[in-house]
């Protein structure tokens, strides 16, 4: 009932804050509230509970545990039937946790974990949970909430409402103002029609990502829901076909332009120059552990009932990706991964296509049924074959490693692109 009192009282606090939230970055440091509950060699020390965040944020804090084999931050939806569970136990099976960062394996002391995109999550309340795989059983973990996601604030529309409002107040009104319109409606002046915006446009056909380049390597600054429309500010000037629009919060950024319907005049689009590519991420190879020491685990996760709708598809065309996950072993498996989804044309030059698909956690015995999205654009008018490997980063200690990996019937990609 502490935990309960607790929690509600920060949800509270938060609601009441928010406006003055706006200016957190001239605020001194917030502290957390209860210091000694802190684990000093397991714990997230940035975001504080009670605290307003956007686009990519740093989360900081300390691992150093001297049993860590690795650790990842997740993050979850804070929904008050969640925060009125009555132990830990029950708080865990209320909502699914989704991977935030990527596993790391060497120890952290007051300094970045990793960084936590919220550019794709709609605004609202979360919670952030450190896993520290151990060797045990059971992972150490930390938890920080509430956090609130604010990616588009509602200040902006009020702060243009406030500017469009007359200086005076209507009683300071001249009483003859209403006598004029009239004689201006009887002059005859036909009034000014408003023009059509003929600006080129976008229109998505898909819940589409907006990237700071024009690739999939490039960060995801942005999304385009199905249906949603954005203007278009040019074209990369590589010869890629990305569009760059401008989004309705002032954000810009480069869109596949297979997945969008366009309008309007886009024969003299500005070419931009998208920025460098990001360099590629250093693989991590971790270091091995002697079969002594190996955790002992009775998780083992399979892939089944694996499906792509629609089975046949152009280039350049989205098709969706739906398996079953299921863990056929003894043990439960307290959190999620990723499953590595890689699509490979049989000619051409170029390498197979991927895509992540998250799962969460499975008890011993349980299913889940994931779906992921996937757009072919290379080795066209030849089959395609699918695989999935799930865990493919190892974030699951298992039993058995070597049933991870599953294949769909192959498919014909026709040309399109």
């Amino acid at each position: 009932m502490k935990r309960i009192r607790f929690l509600a009282c920060l949800v509270f606090t938060l609601l009441l804050i928010v406006p003055a939230a706006m200016g957190q970055e001239d605020a001194g440091p917030i502290e957390p509230s209860a210091p000694e509950l802190m684990n000093p060699e397991a714990h997230i020390s940035y975001p504080p509970p009670v605290y307003v965040v956007r686009d990519s944020v740093d989360i900081r804090g300390t691992v150093t545990l001297e049993a860590m084999r690795n650790f990842f931050i997740e993050f979850r939806p804070l929904v008050l039937d969640m925060m009125m569970a009555e132990d830990e136990a029950e708080q865990e099976e209320e909502a699914q946790w989704f991977p935030a960062t990527l596993p790391r394996i060497e120890a952290v002391e007051d300094d970045v974990l990793g960084a936590w995109n919220t550019v794709t999550l709609r605004d609202g309340l979360y919670e952030l949970r450190l896993t520290i795989n151990t060797g045990d059983a059971m992972p150490a973990y930390y938890r920080v909430s509430p956090i609130r996601v604010e990616n588009n604030p509602p200040f902006a529309a009020e702060e243009q409402m406030m500017a469009e409002e007359p200086a005076g107040g209507m009683d300071e009104a001249p009483a003859a103002e209403p006598a004029e319109e009239p004689e201006e409606e009887m002059s005859g002046e036909p009034e000014a029609e408003t023009m059509p915006d003929s600006r080129p446009r976008v229109t998505a056909t898909v819940n589409a990502n907006v990237r700071a380049g024009d690739s999939t390597v490039y960060a995801v600054v942005g999304f385009l829901l199905d249906g949603e429309s954005a203007l278009i500010k040019g074209v990369s000037s590589r010869g890629t076909g990305w569009y760059y629009i401008e989004l309705a919060n002032g954000r810009s950024g480069f869109i596949y332009p297979f997945i969008v319907n366009t309008e309007g005049d886009l024969s003299d689009l500005p070419r931009i120059n998208p920025p460098p590519p990001p360099p590629p991420t250093p693989v991590l190879v971790p270091t091995a552990v002697p079969a002594q020491q190996q955790p002992q685990s009775n998780v083992d996760l399979v892939i089944a009932h694996i499906q792509i709708h629609p089975h046949g598809v152009k280039c350049g065309q989205t098709y969706e990706i739906q398996a079953t996950v299921r863990n056929v072993g003894g043990g439960n498996a307290p959190s999620g991964g990723l499953i590595l989804a890689r699509d490979s044309g049989q000619n051409g030059t170029a390498g197979p296509q991927t895509t992540q698909i998250a799962f969460g956690a499975l008890n011993a015995g349980a299913t889940q049924v994931v779906v992921g999205h996937l757009t072919p654009t290379v080795h066209v008018e030849t089959l395609h074959h699918i695989t999935l490997h799930i865990d493919h980063d190892n974030r699951v200690v298992e039993i058995n490693e070597n049933n991870n990996v599953a294949a769909t019937a192959p498919y014909h990609l026709a040309s399109g692109c």
